[in-house]
């Protein structure tokens, strides 16, 4: 089954974690199941994973993967929906059932290009799409250009794995902080980047930037991926100009009961 998901890898996401499959649930759900697709030869097909959120009873499709197979994929729809039963809404490609820690780069949503067959699916089981982000990608090959002054702060992190760093005002207060986040095949993830209201449009963000490409480079990384809200021009401007290339569209589906 991990082939399966692994097949459906955009650009910059690393090889699926086994957690994905067999991992403990994030509080806040119930009844996750994955359920799978085979033939007469127990050959598997296609998988779906789905899970009941406890506060609205909404139904989560997590993830769906069926080498893009549309038949497939509305079998897995179908199968899903009637696992759900009659809640009062229906998410589609709400990302993995697990905590945030144990998936890091399993982004939320569905690609809408690399993934054109699922999407036509759902959209034809009655979805519409909800919310939809940016999925950017930055290989750091040639060699990041070197960092100028001021130099980040940098801190390791464990859970999950990764490094945090941060620009610093000369009394000792933060600038800017960026988090990025590791994985073992060289594929990392910029969580998350901000600067602190006052010290915007003064090319702190885009130092801080340049340094976490570097820095993400100078530990064994071969790309960096980034999203944001595909509304938010800026952000995405800011990203390009860093060399970071838009990749596809990752989008939230849902359906009314």
């Amino acid at each position: 089954m991990l082939a399966l998901i692994a097949a459906d890898r955009l650009p910059g996401q690393p090889a699926p974690d086994p957690l994905l499959v067999s991992g403990p649930a994030r509080n806040g759900l119930a009844e996750t199941a994955t359920l799978v697709l085979t033939d007469g030869a127990s050959q598997i097909h296609g998988a779906v994973h789905v899970a009941l959120r406890s506060h609205d009873h909404a139904g989560l499709i997590g993830w769906l993967h069926a080498q893009e197979n549309f038949e497939a994929v509305a079998v897995l729809i179908a199968a899903a929906r009637a696992r759900l039963g009659p809640v009062r809404m229906l998410y589609g490609g709400t990302g993995p059932t697990q905590p945030p820690e144990v998936a890091t780069h399993a982004l939320p949503g569905i690609a809408e290009h690399h993934h054109a067959a699922t999407t036509r699916a759902l959209r034809a089981a009655g979805f519409t799409p909800a919310t939809s982000r940016l999925y950017l990608h930055h290989p750091l090959t040639p060699t990041p250009a070197q960092s100028h002054f001021p130099l980040a702060e940098v801190r390791p992190l464990t859970d999950p794995p990764g490094v945090q760093l941060t620009l610093l005002e000369t009394d000792g207060s933060p600038l800017a902080t960026a988090v990025l986040h590791s994985s073992d095949d060289g594929h990392w993830l910029l969580r998350y980047l901000a600067v602190r209201a006052g010290y915007r449009h003064r090319g702190i963000g885009a130092n801080l930037l340049a340094q976490c490409l570097q820095i993400a480079h100078l530990r064994g990384a071969t790309s960096l991926i980034a999203h944001t809200d595909e509304d938010d021009h800026a952000s995405a401007r800011f990203l390009t100009h860093a060399g970071f290339a838009a990749v596809d569209t990752l989008t939230i589906h849902h359906r009314r009961p």
